[in-house]
């Protein structure tokens, strides 16, 4: 079995999410002999991706050893775990170790730091729904809001906002501005196009506009 703690390296774990939305889910997937994730996702400002396997990509980047399916685990002690020790926000995982804890989402905006430009459309989000509290995990990478119904946690990212609907389905809605990484490079959504994706399962449409997968 694979020692998790011997990903160390942020930047390996990038470089996966880049080759990732290079190659497209299901190339990527296939590539590092791995099936589609059914709870744990790695969520970023500009998408969603399979988190077993970016760890296993990661690893290979880092270590130069390829790491098959069976010699690693997804769950809360396994490769989403080590993602999210790694500063990334990670679906499905949640761990109320060391994380900061907030009556409102103002009270969480003091310590967090959200481009302006983007408060006006994250408070026309959180207005459609009620919450109870807000928290920031240790890592300090996103603001979760708590919904007051009991569902799943609202994650409000420097430029991106990740929820899932009450059918089960997840949405990403980029914020007119979309930091990325520590390079300190910003870009404004207006200048540029993003991909469609299939909902389902989060792959670039063609030109159609129809999913060759459904």
């Amino acid at each position: 079995m694979v020692a998790y703690a011997e990903l160390t390296d942020p930047d390996a774990v990038r470089a996966a999410l880049a080759e990732f939305d290079r190659l497209g889910r299901w190339t990527f997937l296939e590539k590092y002999g791995f099936h589609e994730a059914r709870e744990y996702f790695l969520v970023t400002d500009t998408g969603r991706y399979d988190s077993k396997a970016i760890f296993a990509a990661a690893y290979e980047v880092q270590h130069g050893v390829a790491v098959s399916a069976g010699e690693i685990s997804g769950g809360k002690s396994g490769a989403a775990r080590r993602l999210h020790e790694l500063g990334f926000v990670v679906e499905g995982l949640d761990d109320e170790r060391g994380r900061r804890t907030f009556p409102s989402f103002d009270a969480a905006l003091r310590e967090f730091r959200l481009p302006l430009e983007n408060l006006p459309a994250v408070r026309e989000h959180l207005a459609r729904f009620d919450f109870r509290e807000a928290y920031i995990p240790p890592a300090g990478s996103y603001i979760a809001m708590v919904p007051s119904d009991g569902s799943l946690v609202h994650y409000i990212n420097s430029g991106s906002i990740y929820f899932r609907h009450p059918d089960g389905r997840g949405e990403l809605i980029p914020l007119p501005v979309n930091r990325l990484g520590r390079s300190g490079f910003t870009r404004s959504a207006a200048m540029r196009k993003p991909a469609d994706v299939c909902p389902e399962c989060w792959i670039e449409l063609p030109s159609s506009g129809i999913c060759p997968n459904h």
